[in-house]
């Protein structure tokens, strides 16, 4: 189950910061990773892409890098994302479950990092909507 926040703090110059943190229990973790390395494989399997395509593989290999890093085992892990990273986040889990959910047939491999990534796709659209109010409120810009 996702335990998340919104953090707000300042940088070095004063300004805001909004930023988006996660707690994910190791199987959580571990069933995001597949899920986003597996949207990664489908979405740019074509011969060319686009520049906007570069940047999103881009952003989506460090995302799914930064996953798969080993963690404590059993630990809980607290993920700190950028309101505009949540929402690659997101977006990944959820092409890799509507993909799924269109299928005719699932591997078994995909079963449990399914399971766990549709658990946490309505706390993350949740805390995804949250990080967007927070960075675009006038009290954050004001801090």
């Amino acid at each position: 189950m996702l335990r998340g926040r919104i953090d707000i703090s300042n940088d070095l110059d004063g300004n805001p910061v909004v930023l988006a943190c996660i707690d994910l229990a190791e199987d959580e973790v571990r069933g995001s990773a597949h899920a986003v390395r597996a949207t990664v494989a489908e979405r740019f399997r074509m011969p060319a892409i686009s520049g906007d395509d570069v940047i999103q593989l881009r952003e989506l290999t460090g995302l799914a890098d930064e996953l798969g890093e080993p963690g404590p085992e059993g630990a809980v892990r607290t993920l700190v994302f950028s309101p505009a990273r949540l929402n690659v986040y997101r977006d990944a889990l959820a092409r890799f479950v509507d993909s799924r959910d269109e299928a005719e047939w699932i591997r078994d491999e995909d079963r449990e990092p399914l399971a766990r990534a549709r658990e946490l796709m309505p706390a993350l659209g949740e805390l995804s909507e949250e990080a967007l109010r927070a960075a675009l409120s006038p009290a954050a810009r004001a801090s």
